[in-house]
């Protein structure tokens, strides 16, 4: 029995968000330092870089996130984020 593909995996996702919010905040930093308890908002994430990494993960998981999805606690930790576009992307 051959199992539909859901989506990407949560590694590939980590790996895809990495390196937008490197993009988006205009850092070098070295992708492997950056963990699920990582604090965005230490590493230099504000409203405005915060709005275009939204922006860049809908268009590259194919998801549209609605006002209610928005909350702080999604940049406390990086892992939040990550199980957030995983839970999307595997809606679509």
């Amino acid at each position: 029995m051959t199992q539909t593909p859901t989506g990407p995996g949560r590694e590939d996702i980590a790996t895809t968000i990495k390196t937008c919010l490197l993009a988006s905040i205009g850092s070098t930093l070295d992708t492997t330092l950056i963990s699920d308890d990582t604090n965005l908002f230490d590493l230099g994430v504000d409203s405005m870089n915060m709005t275009e990494l939204l922006l860049q993960l809908e268009q590259r998981f194919g998801f549209t996130l609605a006002p209610e999805d928005l909350s702080s606690d999604l940049f406390v930790r990086f892992g939040n984020l990550v199980s957030f576009v995983q839970s999307h992307a595997h809606r679509g």
